[in-house]
């Protein structure tokens, strides 16, 4: 089941390689967004886009177009939370980030850039046009003033604040959660799921989502530079609103099994092998602080 995710992502990684060969522009800001879409990373959403498609009968390689407009919306965000008015990192993916590699100007174009191509790389692909209105309500709904940049927000404010679990919860719901869940209503949209599969597979989304951002805090305590590609030790500087804040070190590590075991259980009914993937995909990540 892991090959799959190997798989999956070199999948992606083709098509998004092919995409930028073919949108060839030398222009300082498109190499700009090309540099940050391209760097290395995970590729989380869109595997977790594909992986949902299939699970539920449709056929991963219809996704691409979808999967490459949430990557550039991640990739968004990644450019603009590392300038100087927001985290002021240095490194991102073990690369220099988008403001040091181009200049600060030149990285919030780049970052705007994204958002418009993502639309664009909906609006091109071969989905009908119900499909085609249901995704991009979605990333309105899900990407903007009701989930990720909404959450950015409150993350910033709630620098060096007293702050409840609840209120980190809702923080994560927004900047990470939605995102994950939109990989996965997406996913499960293109292949026309059901009621049930769509609402198990978006819940599926928003607590691997929460388990996600829970573990990535953990390691900006945990971990080296060298093994995440980015600075550490941030959050703490900063005060940030994290579960290891709020609830330690080992009720934090606690609380992220708990909410992958939720994502698990979600889809357990599910019998396809790119849903099993699914779980084996929520069980690695958490195994990244076991």
């Amino acid at each position: 089941m892991l090959r799959d995710l190997d798989n999956k992502k070199s999948q992606f990684e083709d098509f998004l390689k092919a995409y930028l060969s073919d949108h060839d522009n030398r222009s300082g800001l498109y190499r700009a967004c090309v540099y940050s879409l391209a760097s290395p990373g995970k590729r989380i959403r869109p595997i977790i886009l594909m992986l949902s498609c299939e699970s539920v009968g449709g056929q991963p390689e219809d996704t691409l177009h979808a999967g490459l407009a949430i990557e550039m919306i991640h990739t968004f965000s990644l450019i603009h939370d590392d300038l100087p008015a927001i985290d002021n990192d240095n490194m991102r993916r073990g690369m220099p980030t988008c403001h040091n590699k181009f200049g600060e100007a030149t990285a919030i174009l780049a970052g705007d850039s994204l958002i418009f191509l993502a639309i664009e790389a909906i609006a091109v692909a071969g989905y009908t046009p119900d499909i085609k209105l249901d995704l991009l309500g979605a990333i309105g709904d899900m990407c903007g003033m009701g989930g990720l940049v909404l959450g950015e927000y409150e993350d910033i404010m709630a620098e060096g604040k007293d702050v409840t679990l609840n209120d980190v919860e809702n923080i994560y719901l927004k900047k990470t959660s939605r995102l994950f869940e939109l990989a996965a209503y997406a996913g499960a949209r293109i292949a026309g799921a059901s009621d049930r599969d769509m609402f198990s597979l978006r819940y599926y989304g928003r607590e691997l989502g929460l388990a996600f951002q829970t573990i990535d805090d953990i390691l900006d305590i945990t971990s080296t530079e060298d093994a995440l590609g980015k600075a550490v030790g941030r959050d703490v500087l900063k005060k940030k609103a994290t579960m290891v804040r709020v609830l330690g070190m080992d009720a934090a590590r606690k609380w992220a099994k708990e909410r992958t075991n939720r994502a698990i259980d979600s889809i357990s009914y599910m019998t396809s092998p790119a849903a099993e993937t699914l779980r084996e995909l929520a069980k690695k990540l958490l195994g990244r602080i076991s």
